[in-house]
């Protein structure tokens, strides 16, 4: 008997053990199959990553609730997976859309980089990621091109769902299915994704993870955003607009794929940026994983994020000017988000118009600072301190106390 069922009454452990064998290769690829009412999978190569994944509950003690958000997870990607390769194969021209120079936000999360997505993203000038799509970018059975409403009303349902199991979550991250928000929940469906560690921080995992090519993953966010373009009516002379704080220590292989991209960087104070981090995925991970830690929890979010920090910085110096980046302080965030704008447009080569800076000035009056309330979070509730925190991230945590 595991760790998990231990404790549980005998009905309880009897669906422990049922979420976990659907957590296997052939019932997971045949409950895909089904809900996307297609009978064959045109390319299996993601396979072995697919393996890789179902072997972290096997090392991570992920309680019933785990199980069952790992599985939805994965079955969603591989139905958007099976949707995109039939769409592909009745549409090639999928594979002509430009989407090779996006503007990418990046930094390390709870810097300001929410707010600096969505505001950006309200200029007409650009395309957003929208929360429903970076879920779902393959349209449902039954969708009519041009009316993703199913797959809205899908995002809806989820944000319910959140609201319900974590009422003060909007405190912390804003989940809005029709706003911009973050396209890391597009490279985890490549299934060798560093960010897979997030929600289930297994280092056996990990460590496989970074030894890959990371443009693999990166390459599948090309794919989905040509295909969601294309769903779109096409460019129309739009670069994309996408965050991803994954692709902070990943610039290099980014430019490989998107060889064009624009990065804004925001500098936010080290050690209160980690601290809010670690409260935040305090309150995601603490009901999916039964024998979280404290300090093994705020211990392996300094060490990924500092490792992260670290290959940006030696990526950074080794591309020189082959890389556009913006670098962002903060407080500048706060008080000058349309100054910010206009100089990575400009950085970008992309205009910006009267017609964008309104879009954006409405929505940041229309979006005040903490308007579900402020969350409170301290490194010493993680057996943490400040000097700690600094040490291992190294210079950049001096350089960046005041930004």
């Amino acid at each position: 008997m595991t760790r998990t069922e231990s404790g549980m009454s005998a009905a309880a452990s009897h669906e422990w053990a049922r979420a976990r064998r659907a957590l296997t290769l052939e019932p997971l690829l045949d409950a895909a199959r089904k809900e996307a009412q297609i009978p064959k999978y045109r390319d299996l190569s993601f396979v072995p990553h697919l393996e890789k994944v179902l072997e972290i509950p096997s090392r991570l003690n992920l309680s019933l609730l785990g199980l069952q958000v790992l599985h939805a997870n994965l079955v969603r990607f591989l139905v958007n997976r099976l949707r995109y390769e039939e769409d592909v194969a009745k549409y090639p021209e999928i594979l002509d859309e430009d989407v090779s120079d996006p503007i990418i936000i990046i930094g390390l999360p709870r810097s300001g980089t929410t707010k600096l997505q969505r505001i950006l993203s309200a200029s007409p000038a650009v395309q957003p990621t929208y929360t429903w799509q970076m879920f779902n970018p393959a349209p449902f059975v039954g969708e009519r091109r041009g009316d993703p409403s199913p797959r809205i009303e899908w995002a809806q349902a989820m944000a319910s769902v959140v609201s319900a199991s974590n009422p003060d979550f909007n405190r912390i991250h804003e989940y809005d299915p029709v706003a911009a928000d973050e396209c890391v929940y597009v490279p985890l469906g490549s299934f060798d994704y560093v960010m897979q560690w997030i929600s289930t921080p297994d280092q056996t995992y990990l460590d496989w993870a970074r030894q890959n090519d990371r443009t693999s993953p990166i390459s599948y966010v090309k794919r989905m955003l040509q295909y969601l373009q294309w769903q779109s009516g096409g460019r129309r002379g739009r670069p994309w607009l996408t965050k991803n704080p994954g692709h902070t220590g990943e610039i290099a292989e980014v430019l490989q794929v998107f060889p064009n991209a624009t990065f804004i960087m925001p500098e936010r104070d080290i050690a209160t940026t980690i601290a809010s981090y670690i409260q935040m995925m305090w309150e995601i991970l603490r009901n999916s994983i039964t024998d979280l830690d404290r300090y093994e929890h705020a211990r392996g979010s300094i060490e990924y994020w500092s490792y992260e920090l670290n290959r940006f910085f030696e990526q950074r110096r080794a591309l020189g000017n082959r890389v556009r980046v913006l670098d962002v302080p903060y407080q500048r965030v706060l008080a000058d988000p349309i100054g910010i704008a206009r100089e990575a447009y400009a950085l970008h080569g992309l205009p910006l118009t009267k017609a964008s800076e309104d879009a954006m000035r409405a929505w940041e009056r229309n979006n005040p600072a903490h308007k579900f309330g402020k969350f409170a979070y301290d490194l010493a509730d993680y057996g943490w301190s400040v000097a700690a925190v600094e040490k291992i991230f190294g210079d950049v945590a001096q350089r960046w106390r005041d930004a």
